[in-house]
C-alpha cells in the first residue's frame, strides 16, 4: 500500500472583491437576464415545433389511410400561425 505524506500549508485567503465600476455589474445582470429570456424562448420554440411535427405527422398518416388530407390542411391552417410566430424571432435581423 502506498504511503502519502500530508502536509498542511497556509490557509487560502478568501477576500471580498471591491467593485469599482457599477456599470459592469449592471451590464452583467443585463446579460444574465437576456440569457434567461433566450433560454425560455428556445424552450417555447422547441415545444411548439415538436407539437406541430407530431400533429402534422399524425394527420398526414390519417390522410394517407383515408385518401383525403382535410385533417392535415386544418392542422396546418391553425398551427402555421404559431410556427411563424415562434420562428419569427430567429429571422429578425434587427441587432440589439
Amino acid at each position: 500500500m502506498a504511503k502519502f505524506k500530508v502536509s498542511i500549508g497556509e490557509p487560502f485567503a478568501i477576500d471580498g472583491v471591491e467593485i469599482e465600476d457599477v456599470d459592469a455589474v449592471e451590464r452583467l445582470a443585463a446579460i444574465d437576464e437576456r440569457r434567461g429570456l433566450s433560454r425560455d424562448q428556445a424552450r417555447i420554440t422547441y415545444g411548439v415545433l415538436g407539437a406541430m411535427i407530431v400533429a402534422v405527422s399524425l394527420t398526414a398518416f390519417i390522410g394517407w389511410h383515408d385518401g383525403s388530407y382535410n385533417e392535415l390542411n386544418a392542422v396546418w391552417n391553425n398551427g402555421g400561425i404559431w410556427v411563424g410566430l415562434v420562428l419569427g424571432r430567429y429571422f429578425n435581423f434587427k441587432k440589439d
